[in-house]
């Protein structure tokens, strides 16, 4: 390769590495007016100075220009390219003294776009944090151990204040009982005839944002006897924050003496 083509590879390399004039020369053993004289293409130097030269660019002086410029030239070019591109861009987008609406329009795009995605991750933590909330509030709300301990214990009045003004019970296929005074009635008289529950078990429970179901199993005693076992039903609703029960059905196992309730 002859002047002045040489001397301009050799500023290429140099920029292509990052180095100055003065850290390439420290390499080399060179002084800077040397190298500036190369590169300028005023001198040819000698094949031992062109060889120390690329050496320290860690370059062979055996390559091609087309091997040197698909090594260097070709992919910075590429990326010096898009980079000016997008400068240009953007520098433009924010001189908003042409095509202001578009240009502002585009600039809301993204600002709106990471308000929707951030919006919508928290209404869905949120959400989700309700939700575990309310099966909590429900689980305590429907706590059959609970149940279990005021019915044993007589706290009848206790047991009413999980019903709805409104509720409706149907302990059987034939009665229905609307009210909570009436359900209150109903247990009473299931109390004072001995009546005492020995299990009552959830078996699946979905909760909803204002609805809750419960589905379980029970099984009563008259003086440690069993006479009946069966299952129910309970529709529960969120009233002012406080779960309450809204209907409630139960069902005897055929073939289990029933007449205790009766």
């Amino acid at each position: 390769m002859k002047q002045p083509d040489l001397g301009k590879k050799i500023a290429e390399l140099r920029k292509a590495k990052g180095l100055t004039q003065e850290e390439l020369v420290e390499k080399c053993n060179l002084n800077v007016r040397t190298l500036q004289r190369i590169e300028s293409g005023e001198v040819t130097p000698r094949s031992y100075t062109i060889k120390v030269i690329f050496a320290a660019l860690d370059c062979s002086i055996y390559d091609s220009p087309k091997s040197i410029s698909s090594k260097f030239s070709k992919a910075e070019f590429m990326i010096s390219n898009w980079l000016e591109q997008v400068y240009k861009y953007v520098s433009d987008l924010f001189n908003l003294k042409t095509h202001t609406m578009k240009k502002l329009f585009i600039l809301s795009v993204p600002f709106l776009t990471i308000c929707l995605v951030l919006f919508f991750y928290c209404s869905n933590a949120i959400a989700q944090q309700n939700r575990a909330e309310l099966r909590k509030k429900f689980d305590e709300a429907s706590s059959n151990t609970r149940f279990m301990r005021w019915f044993n214990s007589g706290q009848i009045d206790s047991i009413g204040l999980t019903y709805l003004e409104n509720a409706c019970m149907m302990p059987d296929n034939d009665t229905t009982i609307i009210g909570r005074k009436g359900i209150n009635d109903h247990n009473k008289q299931l109390f004072d005839r001995g009546i005492r529950f020995v299990q009552l078990n959830s078996i699946s429970k979905v909760v909803a944002d204002s609805i809750a179901v419960d589905r379980g199993v029970w099984t009563v005693t008259i003086n440690a006897v069993p006479v009946a076992s069966g299952t129910y039903l309970e529709q529960w609703h969120l009233v002012k924050g406080q779960w309450m029960i809204e209907n409630e059905m139960s069902k005897s196992d055929k073939g289990i003496n029933t007449e205790a309730f009766k």
